[in-house]
């Protein structure tokens, strides 16, 4: 297996992320069309429990396991195997205490939480899951370490073609039966993408001599082999804790979200359709570009550990930095043609307008979301999870509120949810940004922020020109501005963008 660049596994993620990304919207769309809007609610309305459990059950181990594979590379204390056998341990004990409170709290959770009966057998079947997204995490975790980017890219792939393939069939199969069984189709068909990923992942290492090389004993530092349990948690539990607030405060979301809109007297149903038009369609399309977030991040963890091991301050930077600049450049183009197009968007995606007037008002604020991850992924890279953690706990608290607050007041009502995600996204980015620079020391290229801002600016202005001067084919209008967007950052080498593309062809 071979170990890539920043910039290469960058491209990987980027290429397959991108090819997973359409797939998942294909299957969203064809699903949302079958299930219609009451369906697509249920779903909804599982999917902040299905969140926290896939945090409990991966425990940070993709992050806690890179981190420190790649710092056991340099330091050469223990075996990898013996992180990875102890890391699966845990796993094991973890997931029975999930599965043991997932079937015994399914019916309250249903009947009295979510105020629907028909989310019950969806709850329970996340339960399959739960060990599987487990193991997942931990061989990811391991791979990225070592800067094998490819392995758990293509698994990525190969589980959302297995998903896709057998969601639409579960789903078709059935529907005649009840709308919360179809759903539940839905949700099985993630648990056996998730057991195709672990086969791909797991042939692919058995195959592969230097997966031998890698996990060969070797003699070891005892008193480091009896830390390493502690050493996981040590990373792990901070960097689960942000996830877990950050997942808890999703569980409770529509729940607060349910109790606020009933006591200004809307029915329960409708509170389904409306948070599933919210989550399900103008929620989906604003995270559309959080795939390329996740390319521009999952590199950055095993690199900047390492160079924070060297303290190598100037490396640090430098591929800090460049993530930013990347998020920066796909967040603004996709914040421009979301904003400029949101309708025939939404039309396009989920064969609807429901949800437009949300999508209208929020791509604008949504810009910095696009920031978050590169910036998250740095402070776990330089010891600062537990910080991230007390920021994300800040900022899920103050979200909670405003939901209940906001949606209660009969004249903001579901306005008051959207309202709450953009503040909450927001103030978790800044503060942040603002303990990473704390920490570390960051050198800024002012040319390049004014640039890239320039374009952005410029861009929308052209795409509102192009927009009102053509009116028949809004898609040709997006491929131009597209073009447009490009063509100049290649012109004008913003952010020296022909030396990163180089260095993609150079290698």
């Amino acid at each position: 297996m071979k170990k890539q660049t920043f910039i290469q596994g960058t491209i990987i993620l980027v290429v397959v992320g991108m090819v997973v990304k359409v797939l998942g919207l294909i299957n969203r769309m064809v699903i949302a069309r079958f299930l219609t809007s009451d369906g697509i609610g249920i779903y909804m309305m599982v999917m902040p429990t299905f969140i926290l459990l896939i945090a409990l059950a991966q425990l940070g181990f993709p992050i806690a396991i890179s981190k420190l594979v790649s710092e056991n590379n340099i330091k050469q204390k223990i075996s990898n195997q013996t992180i990875v056998l102890k890391a699966l341990k845990i796993s094991v004990i973890n997931s029975l205490i999930l599965i043991t409170i997932l079937l015994l709290s399914a019916k309250f959770l249903s009947f009295h939480l979510l105020n629907d009966k028909r989310t019950y057998y969806p709850i329970l079947t996340l339960i399959l899951f739960v060990p599987l997204v487990s193991f997942s995490s931990i061989i990811k975790g391991y791979l990225h370490g070592y800067k094998i980017m490819g392995v758990p890219s293509y698994s990525q792939l190969i589980e959302q073609i297995v998903r896709i393939s057998t969601s639409i069939t579960l789903v078709l199969i059935l529907l005649p039966y009840s709308i919360e069984l179809a759903v539940c189709g839905a949700i099985i068909s993630m648990s056996l993408g998730e057991v195709a990923s672990l086969i791909y992942m797991i042939y692919k290492i058995k195959n592969k001599r230097s997966w031998y090389h890698i996990l060969k004993k070797r003699d070891e530092d005892k008193s480091s082999e009896k830390n390493i349990t502690k050493d996981i948690l040590t990373i792990s539990l901070p960097a689960t804790g942000s996830r877990l607030i950050g997942s808890i405060s999703h569980f409770f979301e529509p729940i607060i979200f349910s109790f606020a809109m009933i006591s200004i007297g809307i029915s329960s149903h409708y509170v389904t359709r409306i948070y599933g038009q919210i989550t399900g369609y103008t929620i989906s399309l604003l995270l559309v570009p959080s795939f390329l977030c996740v390319a521009f991040s999952t590199p950055l963890i095993p690199i900047i550990s390492e160079s924070y091991v060297k303290k190598n301050s100037e490396k640090i930077s430098h591929y800090f930095n460049l993530s930013i600049f990347l998020s920066f450049l796909t967040g603004s183009l996709f914040t421009i043609i979301l904003t400029l197009y949101p309708k025939e968007l939404m039309q396009l995606f989920f064969n609807t307008t429901d949800g437009v007037i949300f999508l209208s008002y929020m791509a604008p604020l949504f810009l910095i979301h696009y920031f978050q991850l590169p910036i998250t992924s740095t402070l776990h890279a330089v010891n600062k999870a537990k910080a991230a953690m007390i920021n994300t706990l800040i900022g899920a608290l103050i979200k909670l509120f405003l939901v209940y607050v906001l949606v209660s007041n009969p004249s903001i009502n579901v306005h008051g949810l959207t309202s709450a995600i953009i503040v909450n996204s927001i103030l978790v980015t800044i503060l942040d940004f603002i303990i990473l620079r704390k920490t570390i020391k960051i050198t800024y290229h002012f040319k390049t922020i004014f640039n890239a801002f320039s374009l952005f600016i410029i861009t929308y202005l052209i795409g509102s020109i192009i927009k009102q001067s053509n009116h028949i084919n809004p898609f040709l209008n997006i491929l131009i501005i597209s073009l447009f967007f490009i063509s100049f950052l290649l012109l004008f080498n913003i952010g020296d963008i022909r030396k990163i593309k180089n260095q993609l062809f150079n290698h």
